[in-house]
């Protein structure tokens, strides 16, 4: 994921999935299927530290996706952007046989194609939803089929992220701890 500007990386663009993805993590906090959404008590978290807490979940993501995927494994991977909805905060992620390539994409994602093959690959994900996946207690596939992390690519691109995704996040076997 792209280290160095990723506040920069804030576009101005929502992912046509950001309503279902809300409706469906609402649904979740409000059964107990997922913890309280992240909340400021004094009301007076700023856009900036709102940030920088989704970037914070975007490099825990990338960090579990580079520790247990194999380097020919990770460099399959195809370019994706991770949308944390809460603050409209796009990661881009070009994986590289050492991890994902600090360099920032300048650009927005291309998402209004009608053909997914035209689009960029897009994981449309709520903060609170990354928070259960990221500490082992939901796990990858639980929170797609709940509609709480969806993930927009053309089939050969969706069939390698989630792939790589249920490795790093399995229904079984869990770890919040992983060696490389």
């Amino acid at each position: 994921m792209c280290a160095i500007c990723d506040l920069d990386i804030a576009f101005a663009v929502d992912h046509p999935m950001t309503l279902k993805v809300a409706v469906a993590t609402r649904a979740a906090i409000e059964e107990g299927r997922l913890g309280p959404a992240p909340h400021d008590p004094a009301e007076t978290l700023g856009t900036l530290r709102a940030r920088t807490r989704a970037v914070e979940a975007l490099r825990a993501v990338q960090e579990r996706l580079e520790r247990t995927l194999a380097p020919e494994r990770l460099v399959a991977l195809p370019d994706f952007f991770v949308l944390m909805i809460e603050t409209r905060t796009w990661g881009f992620f070009r994986p590289t046989p050492s991890g994902f390539d600090p360099n920032c994409r300048s650009d927005a994602p291309r998402l209004a194609e009608n053909d997914p093959a035209g689009r960029d690959a897009a994981i449309v994900v709520s903060e609170t939803a990354v928070k259960g996946i990221c500490e082992g207690r939901l796990s990858f596939d639980a929170a797609a089929s709940q509609g709480l992390i969806v993930v927009d690519a053309d089939a050969a691109r969706r069939d390698s992220l989630v792939a790589a995704w249920r490795v790093a996040y399995p229904d079984t076997g869990f770890s919040r701890f992983v060696c490389v």
